[in-house]
């Protein structure tokens, strides 16, 4: 048990790096070094796994285990699901969304990293960069759910490049930050220049990661069963999970070794097939060079080159994989390495994040000593916007609505910009303005994020009354929005307030109810 002085110590917040397979927490320590804290088993990193057994829910290993026999009862890959207002997970009658599953994750790891740092109440929570806003806004929930201040989100490769920042294994210059991890993917150029971290430009998949790679194993795997007994083991569920966890396993191991050999069982019957690593690399190949263009994509998007890039960073689990390894220094012409280990540098990255609002927080219950406040005080970071955001308008020409960005994708923030436009017809005494994100022409193609009307126009006027729209995008992903009607000079402003996400009456009543249940 934490005793009263660590309790007052442990105020405190926590970097929690939430991911697809594997989750952790971190805090910057007395000695101003961010340390990721171990889970109850004793290990850094806990998985992703939901298994509902009768009398408590277990998250961790003890899922993964539970879930061979009975993967019915068993919830992963949540983070693929967040945002997502129709994903239920469904066991003993009750339901539960992408937001409450991941709240139960939450609780078990900082639970567990509060027997040994007393009690977690503000936390930091990473994100792909990618991400959009109602996934952003759904992790923020989730933690609202688990009983914690949420207070920042923040992106996992600004996460990483703080890491290596505050360690001083980065040098000023140019990072490509390359985040694979179990289950998305994420590339972020970033420039260093003394404390600051300047993103330049960021693009990603929300789903593509390790989990994929996993998949082409399991079908080849499936696929050999198949013919040499003419069944098929992903016909039934708990064979299925035996195998995806095996195939995984199998992943790990050609990470280390050229071969490998996999055990499938299924109605009696046993196979045990050798695999080896260029077999693995062959049938994952198209999965690789979907990150190769991104990668590509980003540096260009950003105005770098490969000779400007003066380090490749790869983070996430998945960046183990040799082959990952490989494409990089190929790309790059500039050996990987690796001073922090690649699971550990984003929960690091967001303790340090966590720290930073910390020192400037009015109402902060702990101290820091004069040499990490100094060191702290010192680092900035400046982000993008990772999606765009426009205003769908009626094109005079051709009558049909259309996406009208006003920010584009990676545009440095906090922007803002702001554009004239004109009443569609005559009499109009109303403006709906309506607010997307997404660069696709077709607004159907976007995301609404907020819609809002001036009314009460004078009648009479004919078409073509100036209406003056300013955004606002600050770096907390807020967006503001005033339309004005000049002759009018009627102006509304409006706060998007992830109007997708749980309001607090809902986050409080599911808070309550998973309260009643034990996690371990």
């Amino acid at each position: 048990m934490a005793s009263s002085d660590d309790s007052a110590r442990t105020s405190r917040a926590v970097g929690i790096d939430l991911g697809t397979t594997l989750s952790s927490v971190a805090q910057i320590n007395d000695a101003g070094e961010p340390t990721v804290i171990a889970n109850a088993e004793g290990e850094l990193r806990t998985p992703s796994v939901i298994y509902f057994a009768d009398e408590t829910v277990l998250v961790g290993r003890d899922a993964v285990r539970e879930a061979m026999g009975n993967p019915a009862r068993a919830a992963f890959n949540i983070k693929r699901s967040m945002g997502d207002a129709d994903f239920r997970f469904t066991v003993d009658g009750e339901s539960y969304t992408p937001e409450s599953l991941s709240a139960l994750i939450l609780r078990k790891i900082t639970q567990d990293a509060a027997q040994q740092i007393g009690p977690i109440r503000k936390a930091v929570i990473t994100v792909p960069a990618y991400f959009d806003d109602a996934r952003r806004k759904a992790t923020e929930d989730a933690g609202g759910i688990a009983g914690l201040d949420v207070i920042d989100i923040i992106n996992e490769p600004t996460a990483a490049a703080l890491a290596y920042g505050f360690s001083g294994k980065g040098d000023d210059g140019v990072f490509l930050v390359y985040d694979l991890g179990g289950g998305t993917f994420d590339v972020t150029v970033i420039e260093k220049r003394g404390n600051e971290l300047i993103t330049l430009a960021t693009d990603g998949d929300v789903q593509l990661g390790g989990k994929d790679w996993d998949e082409r194993l399991v079908e080849e795997l499936a696929r050999r069963f198949r013919e040499e007994f003419k069944a098929d083991p992903r016909d039934d569920r708990a064979a299925l999970a035996y195998l995806t966890l095996t195939a995984e396993e199998a992943k790990k191991g050609l990470s280390r070794r050229k071969s490998t050999r996999v055990p499938v069982s299924y109605r009696g019957h046993w196979g045990n097939y050798e695999v080896t690593r260029d077999e693995f690399e062959s049938l994952t190949a198209d999965l690789l060079a979907m990150t190769q263009l991104t990668t590509e994509m980003v540096l260009e998007e950003a105005g770098v080159t490969w000779a400007g890039v003066n380090r490749v960073v790869p983070t996430g689990g998945s960046t183990r994989m040799p082959a990952v390894l490989a494409m990089l220094e190929r790309m790059s012409g500039k050996p990987i390495e690796i001073p922090i280990p690649v699971d550990d540098a984003v929960a690091m990255g967001a303790s340090i994040h966590a720290a930073i609002l910390e020192l400037h927080s009015q109402d902060r219950l702990v101290e820091f000593t004069a040499d990490t406040a100094a060191r702290l005080g010192r680092i900035h970071t400046t982000d993008v916007a990772s999606h765009a955001l426009g205003l769908v308008i009626k094109d005079h020409q051709t009558l049909a609505y259309r996406n009208d960005v006003l920010i584009k994708k990676n545009s440095r923030l906090p922007a803002s910009v702001t554009k004239t436009y004109q009443t569609a017809h005559d009499g109009q005494t109303s403006i709906v303005v309506r607010v997307v994100q997404g660069d696709a022409p077709d607004p159907e193609a976007c995301i609404t994020l907020d819609a809002f009307s001036i009314t009460g126009l004078p009648e009479g006027r004919p078409a073509g009354a100036l209406v003056k729209v300013t955004f606002s995008y600050d770096t907390k992903g807020r967006v503001h929005v005033t339309a004005e009607d000049v002759s009018a000079a009627k102006t509304m402003t409006v706060e998007i307030n992830r109007t997708k996400g749980m309001d607090p009456s809902r986050i409080t009543a599911e808070m309550t109810r998973l309260s009643l249940k034990s996690v371990e």
